[in-house]
């Protein structure tokens, strides 16, 4: 997509509107101008991240591979629940702009009608309801946040439309936003919230003009629904949703009440973030227990010990600085289980610990025992809840509840993606192949670039370019000579490029009879750092 920049600084996407296959979604520019659905393998290719590993990296100075560990905490594996969250907000950004189409007769109407909402300081409900709720629930450091930010990366949050088809539009589309449950339970400080967060990214005044406008929570309710469709929200996301049992039940209540009536008026999805304390609020409320079923829930545990685990871990596991390299073994795989009870945040950093503590002791080796006694000197803050969890005594995990999921099944019944798990971890699996691939690919296409004569970073912007826009490239020599035209657009830059390739100038200097180095000298690819001079 094309790019223009706001005032603010905010990056606004040019809408670049796309056919269509399903019905429902054809002839709307808010669903045309959105990302293509992904396929299972695109969605993994989007959302993993390797970080980049060199193994002479290991022989590096102990400061700098102190450093460079720091890189583990941007590794990222998609994994089947990743695919799950993905594909629901999918699914659910689309339901939520069915009924909101900028060209249909109804939707000026609807300004109109919540127009009088504001005078009236009520909401219409008559309105057809397609704004559904989907609820992550998840224990602490599984993931939730990353994940989410990695899903919406895919989706340019600000899109402009100009014109559709030869039709004048001139309307921000705001795929998403996020605010956070406030502790105080105040549905006040949601609508402020969201007023501010929309000033951030559209540049507006929306927070300075009603923070102290003294009005009423029933009164600022129909304005910020008026807001949410003149900016054609997507989606609005509630984090940290678990703050609602801080507060008293009327409080809570009130705020979910409050969101009930938001999507059912203007029909924007609601993506409720927390950690399984936030359970209690939602059975608490039957309405919104009930309406969160329309597109359903998801419960994140833990990971289990079993192939997936191997999966993340064995990804994690070749970014090794330590001097002696270890292989990848069940033995590895079930001890950081172990200690870090299948929390991913916990093992990424009980990980790190393990290297740094490997590096700084001068042992250089990972071993089981290592991973032990970091695990012991290091979790004191997590060890009493990552015990119990170890003991399964369900007695005591209530007392933890961030790290517990609680039986959910009598209360609500999923409706689910069956994946196939064999077809799930295939991909998976073919995913890190692809990205091993490419690595090698572009490694090698830059290295025979370097032997042309080409920089190393010139020659990585080249070839990632040319890997980038042709995907299904596999040729190393290919990539090569794609690359090297591309850097030799005319004749002169290319005779110059030809003319630093070494073996021509050697080549060159033997028929002169001239020796290599002076070939080299003469080329000006060497410097004589001493100069002769006549000292007689």
């Amino acid at each position: 997509m094309e790019k223009i920049e706001l005032a603010n600084g905010t990056q606004v996407h040019i809408a670049d509107y796309r056919e269509q296959e399903i019905l429902e979604y054809q002839g709307n520019p808010l669903i045309e101008a959105l990302p293509p659905i992904y396929s299972q393998e695109e969605v993994i290719d989007r959302l993993s991240m390797y970080p980049p590993y060199n193994k002479e990296e290991r022989f590096l100075s102990d400061h700098l591979r102190v450093h460079l560990i720091s890189r583990l905490l941007h590794y990222f594996q998609a994994i089947p629940i990743h695919l799950k969250i993905e594909s629901s907000i999918s699914r659910l950004i689309r339901t939520g702009y069915t009924y909101r189409n900028p060209l249909s007769p109804t939707y000026a109407q609807t300004f109109v009608d919540n127009w009088n909402n504001i005078q009236n300081k009520s909401f219409d409900k008559s309105i057809i309801q397609t704004g559904q709720t989907l609820s992550i629930l998840g224990v602490s450091g599984v993931g939730k946040t990353r994940t989410l930010q990695r899903i919406l990366q895919t989706i340019p949050q600000l899109i402009s439309h100009v014109s559709y088809k030869g039709q004048l539009l001139n309307h921000y589309q705001v795929t998403y936003l996020k605010i956070e449950t406030p502790f105080d339970g105040s549905v006040k400080s949601i609508i402020f919230d969201f007023m501010y967060q929309v000033d951030l990214l559209l540049g507006s005044n929306y927070f300075k003009r009603y923070v102290n406008s003294h009005l009423s929570t029933s009164q600022l309710m129909p304005i910020m629904a008026q807001i949410a469709k003149s900016i054609n929200l997507g989606m609005l996301f509630l984090d940290e949703l678990q703050h609602l049992k801080g507060i008293k039940s009327s409080s809570s209540a009130q705020i979910l009440n409050f969101f009930t009536a938001f999507i059912n008026t203007i029909n924007i999805p609601l993506i409720m973030v927390g950690t399984p304390k936030a359970m209690d609020v939602l059975q608490s409320q039957f309405r919104q227990a009930r309406r969160s079923t329309n597109m359903g829930n998801i419960m994140w545990d833990r990971f289990e010990k079993d192939a997936i685990w191997d999966l993340f871990v064995e990804g994690m596991w070749k970014y090794q600085w330590t001097k002696e390299e270890i292989p990848f073994t069940e033995e590895v795989s079930s001890a950081l289980y172990y200690e870090s009870q299948g929390i991913s945040d916990i093992a990424i950093k009980l990980y790190m610990m393990v290297q740094l503590r490997a590096i700084s002791s001068g042992k250089e080796k990972i071993t089981t025992t290592l991973i032990k006694q970091v695990a012991k000197e290091e979790l004191k803050m997590v060890q009493p809840m990552l015990n119990t969890l170890k003991s399964k005594d369900y007695s005591k995990l209530a007392k933890y509840d961030d790290l517990m999921l609680p039986n959910i099944e009598d209360f609500i019944e999923q409706e689910r993606i069956n994946l196939d798990q064999k077809q799930v971890m295939d991909s998976l699996q073919e995913g890190v192949k692809r990205k091993s691939e490419q690595t090698k690919l572009i490694d090698g296409a830059v290295f025979r670039l370097g032997m042309l004569g080409v920089s190393n970073d010139i020659g990585v912007k080249a070839v990632q370019k040319i890997v980038s826009e042709n995907s299904h490239i596999r040729d190393v020599s290919q990539v090569v000579k794609d690359a090297f035209l591309l850097l030799n657009s005319n004749e002169k830059s290319m005779d110059k490029l030809i003319s630093n390739d070494l073996r021509i100038i050697i080549k060159k200097g033997k028929e002169q009879q001239i020796t290599v180095y002076q070939s080299l000298l003469d080329a000006e690819i060497i410097k004589q750092d001493y100069p002769e001079r006549d000292v007689s």
